[in-house]
């Protein structure tokens, strides 16, 4: 009985961790995509500078 309650234990210890994981994953891949946004974003501001400065 002792060793059925230690394996329970165990096994929810696991599970909290793979929830743990998967939201630090998500928060991750939110991060990551905001960057590249702002990369994007960023990289098009600079193109159309660059436009402006060469038409002068």
């Amino acid at each position: 009985m002792k060793i059925l309650k230690e394996f329970n234990k165990m096994k929810m210890e696991f599970n909290e961790a793979e929830k743990a994981n998967k939201l630090r994953k998500e928060e991750h891949n939110r991060k990551f995509e905001q960057l590249r946004k702002e990369s994007e974003e960023q990289s098009t501001r600079v193109a159309q500078r660059f436009q402006i400065i060469r038409n002068k």
